[in-house]
């Protein structure tokens, strides 16, 4: 079976600013028709790593290839690509039908084939109606379907998107991050997507590289992101997780103060490692009973969230959140103030024990 090529291959990448080294040399694959999204906090790296694909910045080390071919001495108009940007970047005096159509009439498409492209574009967007309209006349979210609708025009093998969604407001952000999907599978385009928000990329993503300090710590589906981090990091980082200081003792995960925890400990990992337990708060049982196996505590602070509360529980000196239903806590649980007395566990299948170093590799016996 012939192992189809892929859209961007990085080898041995890195980007240095004078003594500065803002991105570790990495190797990475992005496939065809992917929604491939790099995230991380401002200042990781990862608009550096984008730029670098694009042509904008030129790599220190290692190279670039779009499908197949080295394009490190190409520039960034000859490679087969689009942007996407957070500001639009329209041409105010032109309408939005013209406005998709400046790169082919630069490309000097023809005028019928021109049209077509523009209409089916438009389509796509669901911006048909508004093509005789200019940008001033439009909404944020209808500014954006227009930028993408500019992007994908010229039928481009990748389209790089950074940071697109975040000058609007949240309920537009999260209708967006769907019509992005849908409109990335219809066209069949791979999708790069350059971002600091963990929803945005769990959302639309096959896969995501998660960066810190110029690494790529990271690179999974969403799902494997999300149960099975590999560092202390990307588990603090994607969505809400308790961590654990903990070390390993004969075999057992021991927290201070709270003695052996529930937790699957990775085979050879050795005895008086510093480890961290991480667990997701909606893994966790809390209630106002001893529970088998669990630890006690007293309730810090409770929020009402409507479909859920949350549980700030002072366990020793550990602090854990808890996250239970609206719809499964009970009576006697909910009507407990702050500073009432309640008992926290969790499945050892929950308890993922990870290094204390925040970017260390995975310990021994834990998935890649």
């Amino acid at each position: 079976m012939t192992t189809q090529t892929p859209a961007v291959r990085l080898r041995g990448i890195t980007k240095s600013f004078g003594s500065n080294l803002v991105v570790e040399p990495l190797d990475l694959e992005i496939g065809r028709n992917e929604f491939f999204s790099i995230l991380g906090p401002s200042g990781c790296g990862k608009t550096t790593l984008m730029r670098m694909i694009t042509g904008f910045e030129t790599p220190t080390g290692g190279s670039v290839e779009l499908d197949g071919k080295t394009v490190d001495r190409v520039s960034t108009r000859e490679r087969d690509l689009n942007m996407l940007f957070q500001s639009y970047a329209l041409f105010p005096h032109l309408s939005v039908y013209e406005n998709v159509a400046f790169e082919l009439r630069v490309r000097k498409t023809a005028k019928a084939e021109l049209d077509t492209r523009v209409r089916e574009a438009l389509a796509l967007v669901r911006m048909e109606e508004f093509a005789a309209r200019k940008p001033a006349e439009l909404s944020g979210g209808q500014r954006q379907r227009v930028a993408l609708a500019r992007a994908v025009v010229g039928r481009p093998a990748v389209v790089l998107l950074d940071e697109p969604l975040g000058a609007l407001d949240q309920k537009l952000r999260k209708e967006m991050q769907f019509e992005l999907k849908r409109l990335q599978r219809e066209v069949g385009i791979t999708f790069i997507y350059v971002t600091h928000d963990q929803e945005e990329a769990l959302t639309m993503s096959d896969r995501i590289a998660v960066m810190s300090r110029g690494r790529v710590l990271q690179v999974a589906s969403p799902i494997e992101i999300y149960d099975a981090p590999t560092s202390r990091f990307v588990a603090g980082f994607i969505g809400s997780c308790n961590l654990i200081d903990a070390v390993v003792e004969s075999g057992r995960v021991v927290v201070p103060g709270l003695g052996a925890v529930p937790a699957t400990l990775p085979d050879g990992t050795a005895d008086g490692a510093r480890v961290v337990v991480a667990v997701r708060p909606e893994r966790m049982t809390l209630s106002d009973q001893p529970i088998e196996g669990g630890f006690a505590g007293v309730i810090a602070e409770r929020v009402f969230l409507g479909d859920e509360w949350t549980y700030h529980v002072k366990a020793g000196e550990t602090e854990l959140t808890v996250r239970v239903p609206s719809g499964e806590t009970s009576t006697a649980l909910a009507g407990l103030p702050e500073g009432g007395r309640v008992w926290a566990a969790w499945p050892a299948a929950a308890g993922r024990v990870l290094p204390a170093d925040e970017t260390a590799s995975p310990l021994i016996g834990s998935p890649a």
